[in-house]
């Protein structure tokens, strides 16, 4: 049995906001809070999932009270006034769910006969939703891999041609992963004035609408399977922040927090990376099973679009 390494960096605890407005009307909402971010999302005309993030191996206990005490005077207070109500209302409720976020990079054992898809394979902090968007993207490679085989009965042979779909799927998934996991970590408050620049940093340059906030955008749809899009925008952000410090004047307190902030990106980004492995995820062409699919799938600019 093969035993992968699965994290828990944090847990969702889950609440159904009603008969309220989003600040943007069908439109999810990510609050920066303190400690970690809040989600609110609508699900239909008249309710909002919201789910509070609290990083940690442990939660507070909702049996005795200590999760309600702890949604209403730290959550509350930093959520946007036009859901407080709404969100106290659905506290006292009692209906309070909690989900752990785990995170799992992906780790292939071919075996004849058997595939593994979804959450069981690939795992990723859920804060930007792109599970569903890394398993559609899976089905989509296996399937343009099945289509040109007319016998699938030779479990062995066809075992070692699909080692071609874990290299293959790699540019959407990898890219999502990395984005995801980098995201949490930046928007997650930190002691760390440093660390606290770039997630201001990655604010902004959201904010600056054009290729800064639809670049991301298409990394986290899987519309841009490019991992080096990803580094680029993500020390773009890096690089915002600094030239943030250093205006209008780069005192010497300015420039050693500049500094930090670049060592702490590269902090963030690269254990990621590393876990999602630099060969497959930036030179796939180096991977001999990559050439085991029809020329036709891994020469084809379209293939995961």
């Amino acid at each position: 049995m093969l035993l992968l390494p699965v994290e828990v960096p944090s847990y969702f605890v889950g609440l159904v906001l009603e008969n309220c407005q989003l600040p943007f009307s069908n439109h999810g909402h990510v609050v920066l809070a303190d400690p970690s971010p809040i989600l609110f999302y609508p699900i239909s005309s008249t309710e909002i999932r919201c789910l509070v993030d609290i990083p940690g191996q442990r939660v507070p206990s909702i049996a005795n009270g200590e999760m309600a005490n702890y949604l209403k005077t730290v959550v509350s207070t930093q959520i946007p006034s036009q859901l407080h109500d709404s969100f106290v209302a659905a506290v006292d409720k009692g209906k309070i769910r909690t989900m752990p976020n785990r995170s799992m990079p992906a780790s292939p054992h071919p075996t004849p006969g058997a595939l593994l898809m979804g959450d069981a394979f690939n795992m990723r902090h859920p804060l930007t939703g792109g599970g569903m968007t890394v398993a559609l993207s899976d089905i989509v490679v296996l399937n343009n891999l099945l289509k040109p085989l007319d016998d699938l009965h030779d479990a062995t042979s066809l075992c070692k041609y699909l080692e071609s779909f874990y290299t293959l799927r790699k540019p959407v998934a990898s890219t999502i992963n990395t984005l995801a996991g980098a995201l949490y970590t930046v928007f997650s408050s930190s002691p760390d004035h440093a660390r606290n620049e770039m997630r201001q940093a990655c604010f902004d340059y959201l904010s600056l609408g054009g290729t800064c906030s639809s670049g991301p955008v298409a990394l986290l749809s899987g519309l841009n399977p490019r991992p080096l899009s990803l580094v680029a925008h993500f020390f773009a952000v890096a690089i915002f922040g600094v030239g943030r410090l250093m205006f209008p004047f780069p005192s010497p307190k300015r420039m050693w927090i500049g500094a930090r902030l670049i060592t702490g990106a590269c902090d963030i980004i690269f254990p990621i990376i590393k876990a999602e492995g630099v060969r497959q995820m930036f030179f796939p062409v180096t991977v001999p099973a990559y050439y085991r699919a029809p020329r036709t799938l891994y020469h084809s600019s379209n293939f995961w679009a």
